[in-house]
C-alpha cells in the first residue's frame, strides 16, 4: 500500500599552449564563465556527519537501476516483441511507469547518467559528452571517466556526507568518488590489466569478496566487456552486506547487443530478457536482507535508440577544407577546428574562440553539405540553441546526423564510411525513438503513470524519497498520476 504523498512521488521541490594551440581547459574556461564550481568537485576526503540509524525521508533505501539503452516499448508493449520480461511487468503494475522519458542533449550515456545522478544538465554539471576532449588523437579513446569532473553533487555524495552509506556499480563518471562501496565504470587495456585496474579503483577487497560468492565472477568480469550478471552479482553483494541507503547500477549488455545486432534483434531481445532476471535478483535480495519493505526502486534508461544503415565522418569536411592538418600515418598534427562525435551528434570547436572567420567557415562547410539529402548531414545547432537544450557551450555549433545515418569518428581516410553500429543514438532527445525508459517503484509509489517524465527529475526525486536535499536543481521531483484519473 503506497505512504501518503498524494500525486507526487516527492514532497520537495527543485528549480531550475604553445603549438597545439588552445587547450581543452581554455576551451571549457568558456562554459566556466557561465556555471558555478568549475573546479573539481569530488573532495579528496569526506567528513561524514555523526552516524544516523537511517534516512529521514518515507523510505530509508533506494536502488536506481539503470539498463543501457533500454526503449521504453520493453515494458509498454512486450508482447509486440515476443519479449518475456515478468520482472518489468510485475514493476509497471505496481508502481508507475513513462511512457518515455525525455533524456539529455546530445542522447548519450555518460551526459544522460550525470544528469539523472545530480538533477542538472550537462551545461551545468559538466559531462557533455562520453569521449574527453582530445583533438590530437593521443588520449588512446580516453572516455570522462573521472567523478572529480562533475560539477554539481551527485547522489552519492550527498547521501556520505549526510552520514549514510551509498554505492555506485559500474556507475559512469564515478572513477575516484568517495562513497563506500564504489566499483567505477573504466577500461585502459581491454586485457586482463583491467582486471587489476578495476581492483585498486574499487573499494578495497570489495570485488575479490564478490569472487569468493560467485567463483565464475572473474570470467563474466573482463572490462570494458562485462556482463549484466556479473554486475548484478557486486549489486546483491553489496545489499546483503551492507544495506546502503543508496545503490546505483548500471547495466550495459542491452545496449551493446542494440549497437552490434540492431533493435528488437533476436540479441537485443535475449539481452532484455536477461536484464529482467538481474532485475529479479536485485528483488529477491531485497526481500532476503529484509529490506524490501523499506526501499523504493528506480529503474531507468539513459536514451533510446535508432536503426540505421550509412555512417559519414565530419571529421572528414574539416580536413578536406584545411582547417585540420593530418599527416600519413593519419594523426592529427594541427586543427584550427574540430569535432567530437557522438554517433548521431556531433559538437564543433574552434580552437580559438576570437577566430570567427574560422567557425563560419566550418559552419558555412556542414549547412552546404546538408542540402544533399544523400550527405548525412541533418539539423545545425547554434551556440544559443545548444545552450537552450543544455549542451556543451564550449563549441561554436553542433550537427546532428540525418535520419538513417551515423557518424564516425576520426579526420582521416574517406567521408562515407561503413557504418559502425547497426543501431546507435545520440540524436536529439526531442525524438521519439531517443525517448528513455523509466520506472519508478516502492512503499511510497502508487500504482500510476509519469507524465511529462525527464531524466534531470531522477536525483531530487530518489534526494526527496531519503529526506535529502540537493538544492536548486534543473529537475524538480517526478509527478505520478494514480492509476484511474
Amino acid at each position: 500500500m503506497a505512504r501518503a504523498m498524494g500525486e507526487a512521488v516527492s514532497a520537495t521541490t527543485g528549480t531550475a599552449a604553445g603549438r597545439r594551440g588552445r587547450t581543452w581547459a581554455a576551451i571549457a574556461a568558456a562554459a566556466c564563465a557561465s556555471v558555478a564550481a568549475c573546479g573539481p568537485a569530488e573532495p579528496a576526503k569526506i567528513a561524514p556527519a555523526p552516524h544516523r540509524r537511517a534516512p529521514p525521508g518515507p523510505v530509508h533505501h533506494v536502488v536506481l537501476v539503470t539498463i543501457d539503452g533500454l526503449l521504453p516499448d520493453a515494458y509498454l508493449h512486450p508482447d509486440a516483441h515476443g519479449l518475456a520480461v515478468p520482472t518489468l511487468r510485475r514493476l509497471v503494475a505496481e508502481g508507475a511507469a513513462s511512457d518515455g522519458a525525455l533524456s539529455v542533449f546530445p542522447t548519450l550515456t555518460y551526459p544522460s547518467h550525470t544528469t539523472m545522478a545530480t538533477g542538472f544538465l550537462p551545461v551545468h554539471h559538466g559531462i557533455t559528452t562520453n569521449l574527453s576532449f582530445d583533438p590530437y588523437e593521443i588520449d588512446q579513446g580516453g572516455w570522462r571517466w573521472y567523478a572529480e569532473d562533475i560539477r554539481r553533487d551527485p547522489l552519492w555524495r550527498v547521501v556520505e556526507r549526510a552520514g549514510y552509506p551509498a554505492a555506485v556499480v559500474h556507475w559512469p563518471v564515478s572513477a575516484g568518488a568517495q562513497v563506500t562501496w564504489r566499483v567505477p565504470e573504466y577500461w585502459r587495456a581491454k586485457d586482463d590489466n583491467d582486471k587489476k585496474l578495476l581492483r585498486a579503483l574499487s573499494t578495497p577487497g570489495l570485488l575479490d569478496d564478490v569472487a569468493r560468492t560467485h567463483p565464475s565472477f572473474w570470467d563474466r568480469y573482463t572490462p570494458p566487456n562485462v556482463r549484466d550478471d556479473a554486475l548484478t552479482d557486486i549489486a546483491t553483494h553489496v545489499l546483503a552486506a551492507g544495506k546502503p541507503a543508496l545503490l546505483m547500477l548500471h547495466l550495459v549488455e542491452v545496449d551493446g547487443a542494440q549497437h552490434a545486432t540492431g533493435t528488437w534483434s533476436k540479441e537485443s531481445v535475449a539481452a532484455i530478457e536477461n536484464d529482467d532476471r538481474q532485475l529479479a535478483r536485485i528483488l529477491k535480495q531485497l526481500d532476503d536482507s529484509g529490506l524490501r519493505g523499506d526501499t523504493s526502486l528506480v529503474v531507468a534508461s539513459d536514451h533510446g535508440f535508432a536503426d540505421t544503415t550509412a555512417m559519414v565522418r565530419p571529421g572528414v569536411l574539416l580536413r578536406e577544407a584545411g582547417l585540420v592538418t593530418v599527416a600519413e600515418n593519419g594523426r592529427v598534427t594541427d586543427w584550427k577546428a574540430t569535432v567530437v562525435t557522438s554517433s548521431g551528434q556531433a559538437y564543433v570547436y574552434v580552437r580559438s574562440a576570437s577566430d570567427a572567420a574560422t567557425a563560419k567557415a566550418a559552419r558555412d562547410l556542414f549547412e552546404a553539405k546538408a542540402k544533399d539529402a544523400k550527405s548525412g548531414i541533418g539539423r545545425l545547432y547554434d551556440a544559443g540553441a545548444i545552450r537552450e537544450l543544455g549542451g556543451d557551450p564550449a563549441a561554436a555549433f553542433a550537427v546532428e546526423a540525418a535520419p538513417g545515418f551515423q557518424f564516425g569518428p576520426g579526420a582521416a581516410g574517406d567521408y562515407v564510411a561503413p557504418p559502425m553500429y547497426k543501431a546507435t543514438h545520440g540524436y536529439d532527445p526531442s525524438r521519439p525513438e531517443m525517448r528513455a525508459s523509466l520506472i519508478v517503484s516502492g512503499p511510497n509509489v502508487p500504482h500510476g503513470s509519469l507524465p511529462g517524465a525527464r531524466l534531470v527529475d531522477v536525483a531530487p526525486t530518489v534526494a526527496s524519497w531519503l529526506g535529502l536535499s540537493l538544492g536548486e536543481t534543473d529537475g524538480k521531483p517526478l509527478r505520478v498520476v494514480p492509476a484511474g484519473r
